[in-house]
C-alpha cells in the first residue's frame, strides 16, 4: 500500500511543534546558507530567491520542541484488497452457490468496501460442478451462461482440479494479471476437496516471482475435515481427502481455515472480514513538492509514530541494508536523489499490526539517526 504525503502544513510564526497531529507552527523567515542532501545531490536550503526571503529550512536546529518544521500526519486507512478465488471443479455448484451469493452481499452492504474479485473456476455444467455468482454487485444475473462484471468481478472460465489447483493458479496468472491493482493487498481463497499433488511449500515464492505485489499474500483454505464421508460441498461421487498441506499454507500466511464438509458460513465470513478489513499505516511515503519558495532538505526530516502508547521518533538509516542493525528505522528510496521515505521491514510489520496509530513526517529539524 502506497500513500502520498498530501500536504505541507505552513502556519504563522513562532516555531513550535505541539506534538498533536498536524499542529505545527513555523518560525520567522530570513536568509540562510546553502547545503546539500545525502550523497552531495544538492538540496539547497537558502531562503533567498528572486522573489525575496522565504522560510529557511536550513536554519540551525533549535531542538525538537521548537524547530523550524513542516509537518504532515497520515492516519490509518482501510487497505484495498484483491481476492482471487480458486475453486476445485469437484465443488458442487448447487451446494456452494449460497456461499458466494452471501459473499457478494457483503460487498453490497459495505462490509467490504474496496475490493476486486477474480474467480478461477469453470462455469456450471451438467456434471454439477463449476461456479457462478448471481446477485450484484459481483453477479449480473446472467448465470449460468455468463459470469463477468468488470472491473469489480472478473471470472476466468478455467478448469481447476484439486490435484493441480495451485499449479493452475500459477499457470493462469497471465489471464487475470491485468485485473490486479498494485496497491492492493492480495488474498487467495482456495476451495478444494483435497491437497494438490505438488508440495505447496514454495507457492508464495512462486507467486511473488510472477508479481512482487504478492509479497503480502494471505491464503485462505476451505478444505475437508473429518468426517469426510458425504462431504456436503462436493459433487456426489467425489471423494474428500485430507488437505494438511493447504491448511499449513493458510496458517503460514495467517489466513482462514474453514471445514469444507461441515462449514459454518457465519464463522467463515467473520474470519475473512477480519483479514480483508485489517488496516495498517503505509510503509512508504512520497515526498511532496514544497510550496513556492520552500526548499526540501533531506538532512532535516524526522518520522514520529504514535500507536496510542506515547509518541516516539523512528530514526533514519542510510541504506535499506542497514535496517538489520536497528530496532526500527526508515530510509530514502534513493539516498542521492530521494523521492520517498520507506520504513524498514521490522517497522513496517509494526505498522501493519497496529490497530490504531498515526504517523507524522516533520521537516526542518536535523534528522535523528536510528539506534
Amino acid at each position: 500500500m502506497r500513500l502520498q504525503l498530501l500536504t505541507w502544513i505552513l502556519l504563522g510564526t513562532g516555531c513550535v511543534v505541539t506534538r498533536e497531529a498536524g499542529a505545527v507552527d513555523l518560525g520567522s523567515e530570513g536568509p540562510g546558507e546553502s547545503s546539500t542532501g545525502p550523497g552531495g545531490a544538492g538540496f539547497p536550503t537558502t531562503s533567498e530567491t528572486s522573489e525575496g526571503a522565504r522560510l529557511d529550512l536550513g536554519a540551525p536546529d533549535v531542538g525538537t520542541e521548537s524547530c523550524v518544521s513542516v509537518g504532515q500526519t497520515s492516519t490509518i486507512e482501510e487497505r484495498p484488497s484483491d481476492i482471487i478465488i480458486a475453486v476445485d471443479a469437484a465443488i458442487s455448484y448447487a451446494m456452494s452457490a449460497s456461499i458466494f451469493e452471501n459473499f457478494s452481499l457483503l460487498i453490497a452492504d459495505g462490509s467490504i468496501t474496496d475490493v476486486r474479485v477474480i474467480m478461477l473456476a469453470p462455469l456450471p455444467d451438467d456434471t454439477g460442478g463449476g461456479i457462478c455468482i448471481q446477485p450484484p454487485p459481483l453477479g449480473t444475473g446472467s448465470c449460468p451462461t455468463a459470469d463477468h462484471n468488470p472491473p469489480i468481478y472478473f471470472h476466468v472460465d478455467q478448469p481447476m482440479a484439486a490435484a493441480t489447483l495451485l499449479d493452475d493458479v500459477l499457470a493462469s496468472h497471465p489471464m487475470w494479471a491485468d485485473e490486479l491493482r498494485p496497491e492492493a493487498w492480495k488474498h487467495l481463497w482456495v476451495m478444494s476437496g483435497a491437497d494438490p499433488v505438488a508440495d505447496p511449500a514454495d507457492f508464495v515464492d512462486q507467486m511473488v516471482a510472477l508479481d512482487p505485489t504478492f509479497d503480502r499474500l494471505t491464503v485462505h483454505a476451505m478444505v475437508p475435515d473429518a468426517p469426510r464421508a458425504n462431504c456436503s460441498l462436493l459433487v456426489p461421487g467425489s471423494t474428500a481427502e485430507e488437505a494438511d498441506a493447504l491448511i499449513a499454507l493458510a496458517n503460514a500466511t495467517e489466513g482462514v481455515v474453514e471445514p469444507l464438509c461441515n462449514y459454518d458460513v457465519g464463522v467463515l465470513f467473520d474470519e475473512l472480514l477480519e483479514r480483508i478489513q485489517a488496516v495498517a499505516l503505509s510503509c512508504r511515503y512520497d515526498i511532496p513538492d514544497p510550496p513556492d519558495g520552500q526548499i526540501f532538505d533531506a538532512q532535516r526530516v524526522n518520522v514520529d509514530y504514535d500507536d496510542g502508547f506515547g509518541l516516539q521518533t523512528i530514526g533514519n538509516v542510510e541504506h535499506a541494508s542497514d535496517c538489520v542493525d536497528v530496532g526500527n528505522g526508515w530510509y530514502y528510496d534513493d539516498p542521492a536523489m530521494p523521492t520517498a521515505l520507506v520504513m524498514c521491514p521490522q517497522t513496517c510489520a509494526r505498522f501493519e499490526a497496529a490497530e490504531q496509530a498515526s504517523i507524522e513526517i516533520r521537516f526542518g529539524c536535523a534528522t535523528i539517526p536510528a539506534a
